[in-house]
């Protein structure tokens, strides 16, 4: 089996773990979306270094939902001097002032994304807003935290910290392949499971807005509208009504 195919069957192992583990999690982070949808909130999405990756999958996107802000602190990124934002997402004290600038309203919901679950910024970006009493979903590796020493004052990982967490069921060190003669495994594992499950209970919590009589602002693919300008006018319309109430956007 060439080292492509041993990949996708990780991938595909995790993908189906989580189908059998998660179903309920996913459950419930879909309704509380949903209610978050319907009340007319901004559903807030937070992850570090790469776990941005995951906010940004489902921002200003074809087929997700218009109410999603990936908040993108350009300083824990990683989209620029990455070196130096693996030190300032292990910071204390800063997930408060992120938080501060966006201004969150009443309605609003919170996804936060990592891994490891290890990092400051984001346990303490979870942490604050469920305590100023957001709801607060975590997308992480149950797991995987559970190997870890936290590296937090509070001694708690990102799991810690959620009203729903779902993990990913990804292998324990985000990689999936060893290759002979090498010693570290290749085949980086945590990114597709966690786009799948965000993208998966956002399109179940549109499922429950339709089903309850509520139309959600859901995208169209911009590059339809060349074909149709009625597209184009759909999607400016959801802009329109965010465009000021999300820093980004």
């Amino acid at each position: 089996m060439k080292v492509w195919e041993k990949y996708l069957e990780v991938e595909m192992d995790a993908l189906r773990k989580i189908a059998d583990t998660q179903a309920d999690n996913i459950d419930k982070a879909a309704r509380i979306l949903a209610d978050c949808t319907k009340k007319d909130g901004i559903i807030r999405v937070f992850g570090c270094g790469h776990s941005h990756l995951v906010a940004d999958d489902v921002f200003y996107r074809s087929a997700t939902l218009g109410n999603v802000q990936a908040i993108l602190e350009e300083a824990v990124t990683g989209n620029s001097q990455i070196f130096k934002s693996g030190f300032l997402e292990k910071m204390e004290g800063y997930a408060a002032k992120i938080i501060d600038y966006h201004r969150f309203e009443p309605n609003d919901v919170v996804i936060c994304i990592s891994n490891s679950g290890n990092n400051a910024v984001t346990l303490e970006f979870a942490a604050e807003c469920q305590k100023r009493g957001y709801p607060v979903i975590v997308l992480t590796n149950v797991e995987y935290s559970e190997t870890l020493k936290p590296r937090h004052s509070s001694n708690t990982h990102l799991k810690d910290h959620g009203d729903v967490i779902i993990s990913n069921c990804s292998p324990i060190g985000d990689a999936a392949v060893a290759i002979d003669g090498l010693p570290m495994k290749v085949g980086s594992t945590s990114t597709i499971p966690f786009i799948f499950i965000i993208n998966a209970i956002l399109a179940e919590a549109v499922d429950i807005c339709i089903k309850e009589g509520f139309m959600p602002d859901v995208y169209y693919n911009g590059s339809l509208r060349v074909n149709d300008p009625k597209i184009g006018d759909h999607n400016f319309a959801i802009i329109d009504k965010y465009f000021y109430r999300m820093k980004n956007l």
